[in-house]
């Protein structure tokens, strides 16, 4: 079994160092803990066993790695931030309550992650670092908001305020669905009818058209063109879209490409709205919650700006804090921006008058979420026409093709006769 040397403090606040054995890291950190000591550095011992793949066993007996990557889904993400939140508004420290939520099972996602980031706090990491360490799962507006409240000394209020996030963006994320089940049906759809047409009906009719005075038509011939071309280089179709799309990707994510189409994104009909609005409500809650917690501005602005993973939004709060690094207000350096709309910078400037910028901020936050509300719900509204729309647009020309060609059948067997 290897040994671990670790340092830690006892009940009465002095240092004490030793070696124990254990069968993983994590059994040794537990051990220690039962002992009533607080470790804050744990290592194996030089000259041991070599490091042992932590691991647990689940009730089913199937072994769980211990040290692997713990991935959360949306459901799982929100859940444990509300616990977390609801304990720390309770009064009880972070180790305490992560230690509570530890003790809900043995094998459960929540209680390997709540050990996992246990573990890093006793060893010194701060929360944040420690959320990034543990769970590709808390992306990095989930670490900064949590840095924020550590440096803020609002934990819990930061902890509450992203639980709410994560519920809004799962609602809203419900109502894009929901919302798009009955006109994707229809769009569906109306794919399989133009395919229908295009590749059975049509063929069959121009077959027997062939024979008959006249021909077939110009604009029958040209639908047939299409259909065979179709037919025969789907897989040309289908390989250059594929490589469309993958030259997109790779531009998209480039150091040259990204800043470009985040951009274009903000700029998108409806898309865009949204995406700034909900910006503004996050970076607004955000720098609200570290004024309020007596982060000084200038901090507090470094730590908001990274809440929005857009790189075009990025460079220009990378303005905004150069211009209040320089001197210059809160207010003034929005205003250098193209990203706030006037009415939001004179709902500033009257919390810098006030000296009330906390508050200010946070009651324009709650205008941009209702905003935001708002948006989402113009966009649903306009989204299911406009995919109505287009449905009847190609069933709209099937039809016409489909009319024209019985038109021209008939026509000629009058001539016929």
């Amino acid at each position: 079994m290897p040994t671990f040397a670790y340092q830690a403090a006892d009940t009465s606040g002095r240092d004490v160092a030793g070696t124990i054995e254990a069968q993983d890291r994590a059994s040794a950190l537990r051990q220690l803990t039962g002992k009533g000591l607080q470790p804050f550095k744990i290592s194996e011992a030089a000259g041991k066993a070599g490091p042992v793949k932590a691991a647990a066993k689940t009730k089913a007996g199937e072994v769980v790695d211990e040290n692997a990557p713990i991935k959360l889904g949306n459901s799982q993400l929100q859940l444990f931030t509300e616990e977390l939140s609801e304990l720390l508004e309770a009064g009880m420290r972070l180790e305490a309550a992560l230690k509570l939520m530890e003790g809900k099972g043995t094998t459960g996602t929540h209680s390997r992650i709540a050990r996992r980031l246990g573990n890093l706090i006793r060893e010194g990491h701060p929360f944040s670092s420690a959320l990034r360490q543990s769970s590709p799962s808390f992306g990095e507006l989930f670490c900064s908001v949590a840095a924020a409240g550590e440096a803020g000394g609002s934990l819990a209020d930061a902890m509450r305020r992203q639980a709410q996030y994560l519920a809004s963006v799962r609602e809203m994320r419900s109502q894009v669905a929901v919302a798009l089940i009955y006109p994707g049906f229809l769009f569906v759809s109306a794919i399989g009818v133009t395919v229908l047409f295009t590749t059975f009906l049509i063929p069959r009719l121009s077959v027997m058209m062939s024979h008959m005075k006249g021909g077939v038509p110009k604009g029958l011939q040209f639908v047939l063109s299409v259909s065979e071309f179709m037919q025969t280089y789907w897989w040309l179709i289908l390989a250059v879209l594929a490589l469309l799309f993958l030259a997109f990707w790779v531009w998209s994510h480039s150091t040259s490409g990204r800043p470009v189409w985040d951009r274009m994104r903000l700029k998108m009909p409806l898309v865009g709205n949204v995406l700034m609005t909900s910006f503004h409500n996050q970076f607004l809650e955000t720098l609200a919650s570290l004024s309020g917690g007596g982060l000084p501005l200038l901090k507090g602005l470094e730590l908001a700006s990274r809440v929005s993973s857009n790189q075009y939004v990025q460079k220009q709060l990378e303005h905004v804090i150069t211009s209040v690094r320089d001197g210059a207000s809160l207010s003034r350096g929005l205003e250098k921006t193209a990203l706030f709309p006037t009415k939001l910078l004179e709902m500033v400037r009257i919390g810098e008058h006030t000296g009330d910028l906390s508050g200010t901020l946070r009651r324009t936050a709650d205008r941009c979420g209702r905003e935001l509300s708002k948006s989402l719900e113009k966009m649903m509204a306009l989204l299911q026409p406009v995919i109505i729309l287009v449905m009847a647009a190609l069933v709209g020309v099937m039809a016409y093709i489909m009319i024209s060609v019985i038109f021209e059948t008939v026509s000629a067997m009058k001539s016929r006769g």
